[in-house]
């Protein structure tokens, strides 16, 4: 099995494309229009930002290494950025998206063209909001297909459907993160989830079952999943029932293919998977169900779909959910997580050996102080931090352009290495925005260590510009002295998004090889909205395309 499996890798053809304009500069060129939507979904009609009328939004397919043009027209009643999930940009952070710190919000009635530069990537990533908590409903899926050459030798060959799963808010988004961000209010309930943007049988309203997303097969032939959790805090198990998946890459890299019963993904994160139709019986359940190792518990709601054969030899409809492990069960989350490995031992010009720049920051969910504030309670209110920092983020001007034109008291580089022993004995976490500066080239290692001061379970950690190789994570406090000798040194995964568990750390390495402003965060919504977030400022090195692009034309000015 596993020569045949080393041997899938490339893309079906599109099951569904943007409206493309008209190249300009030799690029394809898509129109992305925010506005509000209006949808019927969980005993309610909810009006939510979309783009162009859909949910989850249109889906992007290109091929490895080409570039886009995507025009956002924002026709939304407040501003909103787009940013490009897992899309390195290399020396373009000024098309990455996140508000304020790349760029300003896209005002309401203006437009930005950003050029998405796509290199190495390949499989899914994913595009969204960047701005309050609009991404909810403003997302999509991004499939990179393999060049013609690799086509045959590509698990992606094969037909493919794309997965998405969301959650859902009956209540306001925009205030929902305007209460959370002022008042540090804890996270509100989502309403339910969506699978393709379907509720699934399991939801049901006025005793009759919400739609569910249909997904048809033929007998023999094998199928590519291309799975996005764009979920606000939940991370997912995944399975269809008596089918057995093959995991063939993660956030837009290749892994090591292995089978398995179920897949585990974190809040931002994608993941490619396989299965061959081999079953005889007409329908049988696809099933996510939230994995949350914290004491804050979300909606517990099942979220299905159905797989259905069109060529069945039995006309039998199979009613049994498949197996996924306990929501609770964080022995076999870690074990799925850890048994990732690249499909490629990597180099030395790939992976950081020997001394590096090593950054150990402590993750948790905090507590700021807010005396003079309105309705602060006398513990203070929730935050989050790294190394007790909880970002602050600017106002009057990205930190890209403060950067780039060299403007002043917008950001604070005396970001420390290690925690700060006074800062960890604080009651209270400091709020500062404060960046990671980086030479370019730099052997950079991030071990993330959870610190459960208020047991906030795991953490999606995610950066921009940038993937990075995982080489390490176990349960317990992180050691400088041993616990480097057990770093994977030779096929690291590589990915955008690492989780470090409950109690536990996680190690990443890569080389500071893109130059500009990346954005560093949870990607818990709540978690980053209360400022478990940095920045990495990376300069520029000394040969031409080592140095930051300059600034597009129409960049989005800040308060117009």
């Amino acid at each position: 099995m596993s020569s045949l499996l080393l041997t899938f890798f490339a893309l079906s053809f599109l099951s569904s494309r943007l409206p493309v304009a008209q190249a300009r500069t030799n690029l394809t060129t898509y129109y992305f229009v925010v506005k509000n939507t209006t949808y019927a979904k969980f005993c309610a009609n909810t009006t939510v930002l979309t783009v162009n009328d859909m949910y989850p939004g249109p889906e992007i397919r290109v091929k490895k290494g080409h570039s886009i043009l995507v025009n956002v027209q924002n026709d939304a009643a407040y501003g909103v950025t787009i940013h490009w999930h897992g899309v390195k940009q290399p020396r373009n952070p000024w098309s990455d998206g996140p508000e304020n710190i790349t760029q300003c919000l896209i005002q309401p009635g203006k437009n930005f063209t950003q050029e998405v530069i796509f290199s190495d990537e390949i499989g899914t990533v994913w595009w969204h909001a960047h701005s309050d908590w609009t991404r909810a409903t403003v997302h999509g899926a991004i499939v990179i297909e393999p060049p013609e050459d690799e086509v045959p030798d590509s698990p992606f060959k094969f037909p493919n459907y794309t997965l998405v799963f969301s959650t859902w808010f009956n209540q306001d988004l925009k205030e929902i993160s305007d209460i959370i961000v002022l008042n540090g209010s804890d996270i509100a309930d989502a309403t339910g989830y969506t699978l393709n943007g379907f509720p699934g049988d399991q939801v049901t309203c006025d005793n009759v079952s919400e739609p569910t997303y249909n997904m048809t097969v033929k007998r023999g032939e094998t199928y590519v999943l291309h799975i996005v959790n764009a979920a606000m805090h939940e991370a997912q198990y995944f399975g269809i029932k008596n089918h057995t998946l093959t995991v063939v890459a993660r956030d837009g890299a290749y892994v090591k293919p292995f089978a398995t019963d179920y897949v585990l993904l974190s809040p931002g994160q994608t993941m490619d998977v396989t299965f061959v139709a081999d079953q005889n019986q007409s329908q049988y359940y696809m099933r996510f169900r939230y994995f949350d190792d914290s004491i804050v518990k979300t909606n517990t709601q099942n979220t299905t779909g159905y797989l259905i054969y069109s060529d069945a030899t039995e006309n039998v409809i199979n009613t049994d959910l498949p197996y996924l492990p306990s929501e609770t069960d964080n022995t076999t989350a870690f074990n799925f997580t850890k048994q990732l490995r690249s499909l490629y031992s990597r180099s030395n010009t790939e992976l950081p050996r020997g001394n590096v720049k090593r950054f150990v920051l402590d993750v948790q969910v905090d507590r700021l102080n807010c005396t003079g504030s309105s309705d602060c309670p006398s513990t203070g209110r929730q935050s989050a931090s790294l190394n007790r920092i909880s970002f602050a983020y600017p106002t009057t001007q990205s930190i890209l352009q403060a950067y780039y034109y060299n403007i002043s008291g917008v950001y604070n580089t005396s970001y420390l290495n290690y925690p700060d022993e006074e800062l960890e004995n604080a009651t209270y976490a400091y709020q500062g925005t404060h960046v990671i500066m980086l030479d370019y080239g730099d052997p950079v290692e991030l071990v993330f260590q959870a610190i459960d001061v208020t047991p906030a379970g795991s953490h999606p950690l995610h950066l921009h510009g940038y993937s990075f190789f995982q080489v390490g994570m176990k349960n317990g406090t992180f050691d400088h002295s041993t616990d480097p000798d057990s770093y994977n040194l030779d096929d690291p995964p590589e990915m955008n998004t690492a989780v470090v568990f409950g109690s536990g750390w996680t190690a990443v390495r890569f080389f500071a090889n893109n130059p500009g402003v990346w954005f560093f965060h949870c990607h818990f919504e709540s978690h980053v909205s209360w400022g478990m977030a940095t920045a990495l400022i990376v300069k520029d090195g000394p040969n031409s395309d080592q140095k930051l692009k300059p600034p597009p034309a129409g960049m989005p000015s800040c308060g117009a």
